[in-house]
């Protein structure tokens, strides 16, 4: 067996250990001198770099234009629609569906035949529909996935996130009749209401929806939710299925219906909103106080705009629902329109764009130099809908 001479290893050792602490000193020695060199010459090159750095672009909100493919000139007029789909833009007008680039190149431009288009997307895809006609297609950024038609007019159609689309048709039988598909345009669910569909809302898992119906209950407008599992339906003597489970009538005209978070759906109503969890229980609710002229959610905050016309000036509501906090702020402009993008409520007049916290506090603003109809916060840009063209501007 082979012995080990213990003294020679510690020897070997040792002169290793002395070999690196003799190139770190090296190494600070040489760090020391250069540090030394800089300042002792800091008066001949600090204000040739204090001139280079006051150069440098920051990143605060300009209403400076993109230029480039920017303008985009819209073919006719304020009737085109535009949404954020697959970090592109989709625009919809009256005679073709395009989807632009974030800088304003085409990517895709197909016509349709619709007499009255309508565009709804979710986050990789657009749903493109001929209200009160029986055509509507799927769309990606790239191409259309299906197209069909349907029996009778259709009143309103929405998508899911993974693809299932929702349309709703009037019905020989029914005042309403609901025909859920899959991503590849099969057929997959059917519902017939005696009452009247206005808002189809799929649920997280795209493993349900919400269907929202409204009625009249003593001269009362009331609107209510019912909830539907497409892996697990019960069907009544008519062969209707059956809900899950379906709320209390709210004495308001529902106008939309949106997840609220992870655990909440919220209603925007005509004279108030309200949001309900996953059980179809009511949390909470807010009612008006002025003329509704614009609202807007995105995860668990919404936002609501109200309009004084003998003031002149806007009401901003913010509901928090995680915080559970409904928050009121006088706003000393009349605003046009609103959206929700993340943890900001972007408010849009006609002189600026302005960025709120969920409380109401002023994050950041930019001034606009021309008048627009609309906007749309996608990305970390504005897109500017001006009557016959879009813009952009940086907005972060």
């Amino acid at each position: 067996m082979a012995v080990t001479d213990v003294s020679e290893l510690r020897k070997k050792r040792q002169q290793k250990r002395v070999l690196r602490f003799v190139k770190k000193l090296a190494v600070i020695l040489a760090v020391a001198a250069a540090a030394a060199a800089v300042i002792l010459t800091k008066d001949m090159w600090y204000p040739k770099l204090d001139g280079i750095l006051t150069k440098i672009p920051t990143a605060e909100n300009t209403s400076e234009l993109a230029g480039g493919s920017f303008p985009i000139s819209i073919d006719g007029g304020a009737s085109y629609q535009l949404e954020g789909m697959d970090n592109a833009v989709a625009v919809l007008d009256d005679s073709h569906f395009i989807v632009y680039n974030y800088d304003g190149k085409e990517i895709l431009s197909e016509q349709h035949t619709f007499a009255n288009p309508i565009l709804t997307v979710s986050s990789k895809k657009a749903l493109i529909y001929d209200l009160g006609g029986t055509s509507f297609s799927l769309m990606s950024k790239y191409k259309t996935v299906y197209s069909k038609t349907t029996d009778s007019a259709i009143l309103i159609a929405k998508l899911g996130s993974n693809d299932y689309t929702a349309v709703v048709t009037k019905d020989d039988k029914f005042l309403s009749k609901l025909m859920i598909y899959d991503g590849s345009g099969n057929n997959i669910f059917n519902y017939g209401s005696v009452e009247r569909i206005i808002d189809v809302t799929f649920d997280s898992e795209n493993s349900g929806c919400y269907i929202t119906a409204i009625g009249s209950k003593g001269g009362v407008i009331v609107s209510k939710m019912l909830y539907y599992r497409f892996d697990r339906i019960d069907y009544d003597e008519s062969g209707n299925p059956v809900p899950v489970w379906e709320t209390d009538e709210l004495e308001t005209l529902a106008i939309s219906v949106r997840l609220f978070g992870s655990e909440n759906i919220i209603v925007f109503g005509d004279n108030m909103c309200a949001y309900y969890d996953l059980n179809g229980q009511l949390i909470n609710y807010y009612e008006y106080g002025y003329t509704l002229s614009g609202y807007s959610s995105d995860g668990s905050l919404a936002a609501l705009i109200f309009a004084n016309s003998e003031n002149r000036n806007t009401t901003l509501v913010t509901v928090d629902g995680q915080a559970g906090e409904i928050t009121e702020v006088k706003l000393d402009y009349s605003a046009n329109s609103v959206q929700v993008d993340g943890e900001l409520v972007f408010v849009h007049s006609k002189d600026g764009i302005y960025a709120y916290s969920p409380l109401g506090e002023l994050s950041s603003s930019v001034e606009l130099e021309s008048d627009y109809d609309d906007f749309r916060r996608i990305g970390s840009y504005i897109f500017l809908m001006g009557y016959d063209e879009i813009n952009r501007i940086d907005f972060r």
